[in-house]
């Protein structure tokens, strides 16, 4: 599966999480997208860069 980097305020690396732990990050506005792929995951209600 694929993973994603969890920065800090100051862009320095803190660890890498699996991208659905990302995902819910992103939508509990814990995290912020800074960089995406050509992919998405979507839902009846939302589609989400990864």
């Amino acid at each position: 599966m694929a993973q994603a980097l969890v920065l800090n305020a100051t862009y320095e690396p803190l660890s890498v999480v699996p991208t659905k732990r990302a995902v819910v990050l992103l939508v509990r506005e814990k995290a912020e997208l800074v960089e995406s792929r050509d992919r998405h995951w979507s839902s009846e209600k939302m589609t989400i860069p990864v």
